[in-house]
């Protein structure tokens, strides 16, 4: 079972739909990303979603607003209904071993008001 529109996660703080950036957590691969509805960018954190050992803190236990999606076609859909146009993943090769890095990102352009 999919969900495109995402489950957002009840928090006393500014929820993703009134602000300008939010954190997307993808369940599947367990993944934390970070979206920057301004600047137009979407890149995968080193932030895990659970505090694992007492040098970090996860993003559940931040207080943090979320949005918590089942796999990456559901982050995509989520992201293009979101932003009105078509998403792409990009990531760099390392020129050595030609195997792609683990660098994931989106660059989409966000549309400039009052244009």
């Amino acid at each position: 079972m999919t969900n495109t529109e995402g489950m957002k996660i009840s928090q006393p703080q500014i929820t993703a739909q009134d602000s300008n950036a939010e954190y997307i957590h993808i369940i599947e691969d367990k993944e934390v990303w970070f979206i920057d509805y301004i600047i137009g960018i979407a890149f995968k954190t080193p932030i895990d979603f659970r505090t694992i050992n007492r040098y970090g803190i996860g993003l559940l236990e931040s207080g943090r607003s979320y949005t918590e999606l089942y796999d990456f076609k559901d982050f995509q859909d989520y992201m293009e209904e979101k932003v009105g146009q078509e998403i792409d993943m990009e990531s760099s090769i390392d020129t050595v071993t030609k195997l792609e890095k683990d660098d994931k990102r989106i660059v989409f352009h966000p549309h400039r008001k009052g244009v």
